[in-house]
């Protein structure tokens, strides 16, 4: 039987610091960046994922929350927007192909 992993790597960067010995709940939204697969000499498989967070929320025991800052230049986060819309109109375009119409447009109305 195959086994399936994740690897959490990466960083969020606080706008204020944790104390030791707190209990936390991290919720991370992030992108699976590689897949390793591994055989196990049997005929099976060790797939493992590596995740990297984009946004990450940090909540303590009282249920207070933590907003991690989004470290990503501001093209990558447009870039992630435009895939959302994307995604959410169910165009049947090439993302990449839609992508690069939006940029165009952004830019025709920057210099407007």
């Amino acid at each position: 039987m195959n086994e399936y992993i994740i690897n959490l790597r990466g960083k969020a960067s606080l706008p204020q610091e944790l104390s030791i010995g707190n209990n936390y709940k991290i919720v991370a939204e992030g992108a699976i960046t590689e897949e390793k697969k591994s055989d196990k000499d049997d005929g099976d498989f060790i797939i493992t994922y590596k995740f990297e967070p984009v946004l990450v929320t940090i909540e303590n025991d009282k249920g207070q929350r933590i907003k991690a800052k989004d470290t990503r230049r501001r093209s990558q986060q447009l870039r992630a927007t435009l895939f959302r819309v994307w995604q959410a109109r169910g165009d049947v375009t090439d993302f990449d192909e839609w992508y690069n119409k939006k940029m165009l447009e952004i830019i025709s109305n920057v210099l407007e």
